[in-house]
């Protein structure tokens, strides 16, 4: 038995119409990825499979969070991720082939994996700067010491930046 074997659903004998799956994706799911930007996580994915006689409609929605270092003062945080992407399973000849949201598929195929989109999902969820309104929970992870100092800076260049404003209305002779 594969590591994803859990992740695959049996389509050949399949009956027509929506079927529904969840999938529970966590840092053991993402340890068989080398090199996966998400490790420690929880991700919930709900999977509608609508079944046709041409073509699988697959929705994924899913929400979660990952453990990660606030970009902003780097205390560990549970970063919230979710997400909604179809994708469109044709059966034909270019097997393995996509194009956009379609992938192409034998017509023979007994079963369909969905572990590969439940990882690439999941990875293209991921937010460019690890912060979010943390603010709003009740006991915020933030570290509040950093976040002083941020604040300090940020006062000082404003300080700084406020001087020379001042001296370029300066007049002088030259003008």
């Amino acid at each position: 038995m594969g590591a994803f074997t859990a992740y695959s659903i049996p389509i050949q004998g399949l009956k027509i119409g929506v079927h529904h799956y969840k999938y529970s994706v966590n840092a053991d799911f993402f340890r068989h990825f080398e090199g996966a930007p998400i490790q420690e996580s929880e991700l919930n994915f709900e999977v509608v499979l609508d079944k046709r006689p041409d073509m699988l409609l697959v929705d994924f929605n899913f929400a979660g969070y990952m453990v990660t270092e606030c970009d902003r003062c780097t205390a560990t945080i549970k970063l919230p991720l979710s997400d909604e992407r179809t994708l469109i399973f044709k059966y034909g000849e270019a097997e393995g082939e996509t194009e956009d949201e379609v992938v192409f598929i034998p017509r023979e195929s007994s079963e369909l994996n969905l572990a590969a989109y439940l990882y690439e999902f999941s990875v293209l969820s991921l937010p460019m700067t690890n912060t979010y309104d943390c603010q709003s929970e009740p006991e915020p992870p933030c570290n509040f010491e950093i976040l002083a100092r941020i604040s300090t800076e940020e006062e000082a260049e404003q300080k700084n930046a406020s001087v020379w404003d001042a001296l370029k209305d300066l007049k002088t002779d030259d003008n």
